[in-house]
Parts: structure tokens; C-alpha cells; sequence
């Protein structure tokens, strides 16, 4: 039966060849001549630091505190301007294999291990389907919820919560040691610490993940962002490849993945400070597109209802039509085509819409395979509209 559908099929794509044998000619050409070349601007991570969460906002600054509706305000920012947040093996992959990510990546960690990202920040990263990294202090983990009874700290973590918010896959969890959390002499008591000693330290940690169920700890988020090259090599000896200081900066492909720049978020800042804070000027995605397809030109970032996705090749326009990789209508939008790699076109499978075959040419830019994005979402049901500034095309099914 299928081999019927398909002589039927390259039949009918033979008709669509002579069809387009001339939009071929007047627009693949000159593609195929001279490529089309696009620049990249250096990809780099943002690295968000957090720590404790109250319910108000505080009268003052602190570096280590944010109020709970200071992080839903920075937390809204970041999803209505399309960014992307990274797990910790996107990281990995980022540094180890310079696997691309979308544009804007943003990565949110917490440090210490608070009760309050429990209770206050966990369910703002879940309304946002956001992703976090906390590094909790490994002694202060609690087995069961007890009131605080120690005025002078804060209540941690306990075993149930972390467990809950693992298993929600949004949230992962690092190193920041077990019992070396503080200072002696003035000096961080990390930097102290003997090999056998920080090892020791690890063990104990490692432990701890063991008790928890969670996988065991590749990163470490370094005591008052402190490190030598002991505690660096004890890392290592243990299997971890990505470590954390506080000191402020992005993350580059050839950053060093045991010493790597966050932005610690302070409290009582204006949106417009955070946005300084990540050197961001980008305009917030336009209205409604948690329910449509984004694609910007010139950008490998689609946004699909709202979740950033990368793209094999950016979106480009030529002859009056918008031109998106091949993979990413297949793989990503799941829109129904055959691909025939001979007369380089894609036929569309007859469905209620179109009734029959539908082919359309593609085209080769940048060694990318690319499709007319307008007649083909059209076909498959869907709107094009173009975005007000005219730097891309919406699709929304009517």
C-alpha cells in the first residue's frame, strides 16, 4: 500500500516541480551562488544568585535577601522576555562541548538552602515552569519541618521538601559543603581546609544526597564564593566540573568551569536596576505569545506558546517570504510533510484542510534546509501575522 502512496506521491511532486520551476530559478539561485552569512554575538549564560526570601520587601538593601514580590517581578521579566533557563547539564554541555543554547539563557541558583525557596520561591518558578539550582549548607538540612527555635539563624530545608521539589524535575541541587560554611580567623574556613579535609567534608555531603535519593553532586557553589586550588583539585578528585563564585560577570563558552561569574540579586532593586543587573535591552515578547508561534529574523531562538526553543539555523527572509529550518517544522511544530532530498521539496499529507498533496521547494542558506514559512502555515491551518516592528512572523491557529 505505501509503495502506491508513494509513486502517487513523486508523481504529483514531479507536477509541483514544473509548478515552481521558475519562483526555483528566480529565488534558489542566487541562494545557492552565495550563501547567505549571518554574524553571532559571543554566547554567554546569565548566572542569577540568590539566597533567602521574605514575604515583605526590606527596609534596606541586602545582598542575600529579596522580597516575594521582588523575585514574581524579576521572575515575570524573564519569562515575558523569552529566556531560556538552563539545567545543570545544559552547562555542562555549554562549556565541556560548546553545545549552543538559545540566545537568552539565564541559569537561577540559590545558596544555603532555605526553607523560604520552599515556600515562597518554589512555587513562582513553577507558575513559570522555570528551573533552579539550590546549593543547600549540608548540616542545616532538616529530616522533618520543626519550628525554628534558634532566633539568631534560619530554618533550612528539610528531606520532604527537597525531595518534592526534585521530583518535579525543575529543581536540582549542588554542593556548598557540609560543614564549611563558615569562618575562622576572618578567613573562610574552606580556605583552611586540607585536601583530606575538604574531601572528608564532600563525603559527607554526598551522603546526605544518598539519604535524599538525588543524584550525586557534580557542581559546587563555592562558601562565600572562595576557592583555592585545593578545594578546586578535591572537587575534581570527586567527579565535579562545574563550580560557582559570587564574583559578578557572565559565563563564556571559554570561561573556566570550576570558577564561574554570577550576579548575586540584591533586595529593594527597580525592574529597571535587575535589568542593568543583566545588561538586558531586549523588548518584552509581544502580546499573546504564550499562545503562538514566534519566530524573529535573524534569531536561532523560536519561542513555540511561549517555551524558547533553538533553532538549527536563524530565521531568514527573502523574496517576500520568511524562510525556517527544515528540522525545526518537522521535529518541533510535528506539522505533517515528506521530505524528498531528490527534487529538494516537501509535499504536505492530505488532510481535511488541503484534501491533497501540497508541495512547496525548499532552499539551502547557510548550509541549512529551509522551508517558505507563510504558504506553508497557511496550508496547515494556521495564521501568519506579521509582528508590528516587521522583524518577524506570528503563527496562531484562527
Amino acid at each position: 500500500m505505501w509503495k502506491g502512496v508513494k509513486v502517487k506521491l513523486l508523481r504529483k511532486i514531479f507536477l509541483c516541480t514544473l509548478m515552481f520551476s521558475v519562483l526555483a530559478l528566480n529565488l534558489v539561485s542566487p541562494i545557492f551562488a552565495a550563501e547567505i552569512s549571518y554574524t553571532d554575538e559571543l554566547p554567554m549564560i546569565k548566572v542569577l544568585c540568590y539566597h533567602h526570601i521574605v514575604p515583605e520587601p526590606l527596609p534596606k538593601k541586602i545582598d542575600t535577601t529579596v522580597s516575594v514580590s521582588e523575585f514574581e517581578e524579576q521572575m515575570k521579566y524573564l519569562y515575558q522576555h523569552g529566556y531560556y533557563t538552563a539545567s545543570l547539564k545544559d552547562i555542562e554541555d555549554f562549556l565541556y562541548n560548546k553545545k549552543k543554547l538559545p540566545e537568552k539563557t539565564v541559569v537561577i541558583t540559590f545558596d544555603d538552602g532555605y526553607e523560604s525557596n520552599y515556600i515562597y520561591a518554589y512555587p513562582i518558578l513553577k507558575k513559570y515552569g522555570f528551573r533552579a539550582v539550590i546549593f543547600p549548607i549540608g548540616n542545616g538540612i532538616t529530616q522533618s519541618e520543626q519550628p525554628n527555635k534558634n532566633p539568631n539563624t534560619l530554618t533550612k530545608l528539610s528531606y520532604r521538601q527537597i525531595r518534592e521539589m526534585a521530583e518535579s524535575g525543575l529543581i536540582e541541587f549542588g554542593n556548598h559543603t557540609f560543614d564549611a560554611h563558615d569562618f575562622t580567623d576572618e578567613k573562610p574556613l574552606l580556605l583552611t581546609m586540607t585536601g583530606e579535609e575538604v574531601l572528608a567534608d564532600f563525603e559527607k555531603v554526598h551522603e546526605l544526597f544518598h539519604q535524599l535519593g538525588l543524584p550525586q553532586p557534580k557542581s559546587i557553589a563555592y562558601p562565600f564564593g572562595k576557592y583555592s586550588d585545593i578545594v578546586i583539585e578535591s572537587a575534581k578528585q570527586r567527579g565535579y566540573n562545574i563550580g560557582f563564585t559570587v564574583k559578578y560577570g557572565f559565563v563564556f563558552q571559554d570561561s573556566p568551569p570550576m570558577a564561574l561569574n554570577r550576579i548575586i540579586i540584591p533586595s529593594n532593586i527597580s525592574i529597571d536596576e535587575f535589568k542593568a543587573l543583566l545588561q538586558d535591552e531586549s523588548l518584552a515578547l509581544p502580546e499573546g505569545f504564550e499562545d503562538s508561534i514566534l519566530l524573529f529574523l535573524n534569531s536561532d531562538t523560536a519561542y513555540i506558546m511561549g517555551k524558547p526553543t533553538l533553532l538549527q539555523a536563524p530565521i531568514k527572509f527573502v523574496k517576500d517570504t520568511y524562510l525556517a529550518p527544515l528540522d525545526f517544522i518537522i521535529d518541533q511544530l510535528k506539522w505533517d510533510l515528506i521530505w524528498d532530498p531528490i527534487l529538494f521539496q516537501v509535499a504536505i499529507k492530505p488532510s481535511e484542510k488541503t484534501g491533497s498533496f501540497f508541495c512547496l521547494p525548499a532552499y539551502m542558506v547557510d548550509g541549512e534546509i529551509m522551508l517558505p514559512v507563510n504558504l506553508l502555515a497557511k496550508t496547515m491551518g494556521y495564521e501568519a501575522l506579521l509582528l508590528e516592528n516587521g522583524q518577524g512572523i506570528k503563527l496562531k491557529k484562527p
